[in-house]
């Protein structure tokens, strides 16, 4: 399938998610326009991702966000998805890219009392995103530039998802330690 209907159809089914308050969707949605981003290494695919995984976020988080009016807040999203989509359809990547812009904005000027919270929710997505993509094979420079994340962020956030993984951070039942004391003197 051609990458521009890919995304034509992600940006579609995203905004349904969003219109039916479905956060795994969105994270599913982002995560497969990540896999594009990482194969093309195409920016405006992982800005897609980035704001998918967000408003995946944002609706995970909705009871204690204070957005006043959010079907106003669904909707300004849902018409700035539209205007990306024709933009795609019309095969107008600058005009695609400047409402991807514009769509961030608005998620971060949704509420002056949000704005730090959205903000937060945007620069852990990007971070969140940038991991997906080194997982990919994408170096951590490549990477890093791609998502405007610092190195630093990103090789904690590996290092701690690493961590997390791991059964190093577990201990074991005193049970299991006497009995592998034992065999280990059989």
């Amino acid at each position: 399938m051609e990458e521009r209907q890919h995304l034509i159809e992600v940006m579609s089914k995203s905004k349904e998610a969003l219109e039916q308050q479905d956060a795994s969707k969105l994270k599913e949605l982002s995560d497969q326009t990540l896999h594009s981003a990482s194969v093309y290494q195409h920016t405006d695919y992982v800005l897609v991702a980035v704001i998918t995984y967000a408003l995946s976020k944002i609706l995970e988080r909705k009871e204690k966000m204070p957005i006043t009016n959010w079907q106003n807040f669904v909707k300004g999203i849902s018409s700035l998805f539209n205007l990306a989509i024709n933009a795609l359809q019309k095969n107008n990547q600058k005009l695609f890219v400047i409402t991807l812009e514009k769509t961030k904005q608005y998620l971060q000027n949704s509420s002056e009392i949000m704005k730090p919270i959205i903000q937060e929710v945007l620069r852990k997505a990007s971070i969140n995103k940038a991991s997906k993509i080194y997982e990919h094979g994408i170096s951590l420079e490549k990477t890093t530039k791609i998502l405007g994340v610092t190195p630093w962020e990103l090789t904690e956030y590996i290092g701690e998802k690493e961590v997390s993984h791991t059964n190093l951070n577990k201990t074991i039942d005193i049970r299991e330690r006497i009995k592998m004391t034992m065999e280990f003197f059989k």
